[in-house]
């Protein structure tokens, strides 16, 4: 049995928990630090619960811990997680520093346990498409199927208001930790490795919003743009913000023969236009319809399947969140403009 102590019980979760439980050979328990968060999850999902996190980490016979906490408490949960042996999943972003993630690395490479950050984006139908489609980029610069790229844009935008940390500079919320992390690891991927990241503007447009019914005052950023530049010279631009009212994201990618736009919404479009025929694809307009898919469960699940090999996870593994949480310390160096 691969026991993993789920820490944290929040709104993350249950989503845990749903794509964890399906596995017959996964043994779960939960933790938070307000035990009656715990004890009230654990009784609605028939699991057991501990009282505190000492609990679950100096238990061996928890193999793996499952970090749903604020990133502020990331580093320090995951390294006492390794010295004690245990093999980690954790909500994105890994860290707050680029030396929190360098020195999460490196003990991960000590231990030899297992480590993986959630970027679940990567495993949406319309996303696994495009990391297809745009395979050689990285290395080339250029697809095999729309050619040399030349131009990029991320959008991901939502409001984000039923937890208050979440908009609040000191916890690490923001729209940066919330929201740009995805498309970062998106451009990662594509066109990556990340090289600098530029701050554009960033904003806080929305210095009261509504958290759960209640206004509240806030002062984590709610928007932001980045110009980002990969170590091939290919240059992408990533808009985020909390001000959005209806989520929204989609991933457009031009090139010299083409276009690929994609979105991880089942209900946007998602197609690829051809001027030539190329890469298996035909001239003109293809149209994707992957229809909806839990691209959650597929991520825990390969994090199970992980487990299982004792093998790190390519492309979610903590090697590439060290150059997203370096990215991130560039952007970072502007400072926050009130709207």
């Amino acid at each position: 049995m691969i026991k993993i102590g789920i820490i944290g019980c929040g709104k993350q979760a249950p989503k845990h928990i749903g794509a964890l439980k399906p596995h017959g050979d996964v043994e779960l328990v939960l933790c938070d630090i307000d035990s009656s968060l715990a004890q009230a999850l654990g009784e609605e999902h028939d699991l057991p619960w501990v009282e505190s996190v000492d609990q679950i980490l100096d238990d061996p016979s928890v193999t793996a811990i499952d970090v749903c906490t604020p990133v502020t408490s990331h580093t320090e949960l995951i390294l006492a997680g390794l010295d004690r042996g245990k093999d980690f999943f954790c909500e994105k972003p890994l860290c707050q520093t680029a030396e929190e993630a360098r020195t999460i690395e490196a003990r991960v490479a000590e231990t030899g346990q297992i480590g993986m950050v959630g970027f679940n984006y990567r495993f949406a139908p319309a996303m696994e498409e495009a990391g297809k489609i745009l395979a050689e980029v990285p290395n080339h610069g250029s697809s095999a199927v729309i050619g040399p790229v030349t131009s990029a844009f991320f959008r991901l935008g939502g409001r984000g208001g039923h937890q208050l940390w979440k908009h609040q500079a000191a916890a690490g919320g923001g729209a940066i930790n919330e929201m740009l992390i995805h498309s970062l690891d998106l451009v990662n991927w594509f066109l990556g490795p990340i090289e600098t990241a530029e701050l554009v503007t960033q904003r806080v447009l929305r210095p009261n919003r509504p958290i759960a019914g209640t206004p509240r005052d806030v002062d984590a950023e709610d928007f932001v743009l980045v110009r980002v530049v990969c170590r091939n010279g290919i240059e992408a631009f990533c808009h985020a913000d909390l001000v959005t009212p209806a989520f929204m994201h989609y991933v457009e990618v031009q090139g010299e023969n083409g276009t690929f736009f994609g979105s991880i919404q089942p209900d946007m479009p998602s197609f690829l236009f051809c001027e030539k025929a190329s890469g298996g694809y035909t001239a003109g307009r293809t149209r994707f319809d992957f229809g909806p898919r839990n691209f959650f469960d597929a991520q825990m699940s390969k994090f199970i399947l992980s487990l299982r090999e004792r093998t790190q996870p390519t492309g979610c593994a903590v090697s590439d969140s060290v150059i997203l949480l370096e990215a991130f310390e560039q952007i970072r160096s502007g400072s926050t403009t009130r709207g």
